[in-house]
């Protein structure tokens, strides 16, 4: 608990970001505003714990805060981290008091804008994401492909990692209007000039024609029967539907499976197929609405996703006739 508690502080002081180059105790706590009395024994649990290295008087960050905590890393994991002691202090430092009056309710805007995409942009670009765009570019015919859309998209990475890969592909972003500052965000910090959002609501809003490819990666659009027939539709002929999702909540240990009683959405219960986790992947009778809707299954495999020990994501590909 104390070392939780060093590390949620040295983040907020956004530590491990000053001490990409070595400073002294005055300068770090100047920097900081961490009390100087205080800063030297701070300092040294920080390197008793591997994230600080000590250098006469002066302290810098060790390689894995370098690589994981410092947020100008590519593999930071800063959002992640910051999610986790938030969930920390909402839930289970009250976890009596939650266990007797129900879970901590979140507003949408605040849970995915704020908590949950940022972190999953994280955890997505220490391997999934790499593997997942890499099997996608070995697609027959990607360096072809004009265009391209990810249902609830989120983040973005992956098209802006796809335009990345293809300089004749223009990639479009589509999720609900309070999650696309957060795409934009990220085209913006990767300079994707050829990547797009579109805000709307994919059980209801038109999401474009004359795509060579739709992405669904852990999203209800990828899991949802009623939205295939406009998923093909929207594609060109010989356009391809990858589809990565979770295949329920089978995989979760004792701790996930505790953690998810414990918070919910506003208006958006549990139990009742409201979360994409919730639901199963690839039933008979979504496998029979994908070959009604004209897209025939090309390949299936397993992804690794590193962020849950032995757990993998599966992705289907299919191909419109």
């Amino acid at each position: 608990m104390i070392q939780a508690a060093a590390l949620s502080a040295a983040v907020e002081f956004s530590l491990f970001e000053i001490l990409a180059e070595p400073h002294d105790i005055l300068a770090i706590a100047r920097l900081t505003g961490i009390h100087e009395g205080m800063a030297e024994p701070f300092l040294a649990l920080l390197c008793g714990m591997g994230l600080l290295v000590r250098e006469g008087d002066s302290f810098r960050n060790s390689v894995i805060a370098s690589v994981y905590l410092n947020p100008g890393s590519h593999f930071s994991q800063v959002a992640f981290t910051k999610k986790n002691f938030h969930f920390m202090r909402d839930i289970w430092c009250r976890l009596k008091s939650v266990l007797e009056e129900g879970p901590v309710v979140y507003p949408r805007e605040v849970f995915f804008g704020e908590l949950t995409l940022p972190a999953m942009a994280e955890n997505a670009r220490c391997g999934r994401l790499q593997r997942t765009v890499r099997e996608i570019a070995d697609l027959p015919g990607f360096s072809r492909f004009g265009r391209m859309v990810d249902l609830g998209g989120g983040h973005g990475l992956y098209a802006i990692a796809l335009a990345s890969m293809n300089p004749s592909l223009e990639a479009y972003i589509f999720d609900l209007p309070h999650i696309i500052p957060l795409a934009e965000e990220y085209i913006s910090r990767f300079d994707a000039r050829r990547v797009h959002t579109i805000a709307g609501d994919f059980f209801r809003d038109d999401f474009g024609k004359n795509y060579d490819l739709i992405l669904s990666s852990s999203s209800p659009s990828g899991k949802s029967i009623g939205i295939l027939a406009d998923i093909a539709a929207a594609l060109n002929p010989g356009g391809y539907f990858v589809n990565v999702q979770t295949a329920g909540d089978d995989g979760k240990d004792m701790y996930q499976a505790l953690e998810w009683q414990l918070w919910t959405l506003e208006e958006i219960p549990k139990e009742r197929g409201g979360y994409t986790k919730e639901r199963p992947f690839m039933t008979p009778e979504y496998r029979d609405a994908m070959e009604d809707a004209g897209l025939a299954i090309w390949s299936e495999k397993k992804i690794r996703d590193d962020y849950h020990a032995g757990s993998m994501v599966e992705m289907v590909v299919a191909q419109k006739r």
